[in-house]
């Protein structure tokens, strides 16, 4: 490796001078001015950015974003702190969209549950059954009474289910 690599380049240590001039000559109101603009394409970048990709593919673009950054790395020891960081940001990142992602396909099946559920007959199931299965779909606290009931009907529509699967058999025999 060359020297040349760890020091500066002399054409950007040079612009950067200019540039930090060139900002401290401004009036505070021009300063205000080219921050708010700086701020303003930030905003439309994110704002184009979620509209046009979806969250998978923005997550998928910062693990790629991350592996480069990471291939083009030499020394990782002295960055370990930026890369727990970066780790630690793209973890976030999966479980809040499969967070949202589970809230989202959780409402629509738990609708489908609550319709569903309400075409069974009330005669069909036991008051403390029901009131069981009540709790369970709301998602309040249930006793330990509910869940003695709760798995006496799972047990009973495993039953129903094998027996289910005996009748299926016997009416494609009578139909054939």
């Amino acid at each position: 490796m060359s020297m040349d690599k760890w020091l500066g380049d002399k054409d950007t240590a040079e612009e950067k001078k200019v540039r930090e001039d060139i900002y401290a000559k401004l009036s505070k109101e021009e300063r205000k001015d080219l921050k708010v603009q700086k701020i303003r394409k930030i905003v439309q970048k994110n704002g184009n950015a979620s509209n046009t990709n979806d969250k998978r593919t923005d997550f998928l673009n910062s693990v790629i974003e991350f592996r480069d950054w990471l291939i083009n790395r030499s020394y990782l020891k002295g960055d370990l702190e930026r890369i727990e960081t970066w780790v630690a940001n793209l973890y976030l990142i999966l479980t809040a969209s499969l967070k949202q992602q589970k809230e989202a396909l959780g409402g629509f099946n738990k609708k489908n549950l609550i319709n569903n559920y309400k075409t069974i007959p009330v005669n069909f199931l036991d008051e403390k059954t029901r009131i069981a299965l009540n709790k369970k779909l709301k998602n309040t606290t249930r006793t330990n009474s509910d869940n003695y009931y709760l798995k006496k009907l799972k047990k009973l529509v495993k039953e129903k289910i094998k027996e289910f699967e005996y009748y299926d058999i016997l009416r494609e025999i009578l139909d054939s």
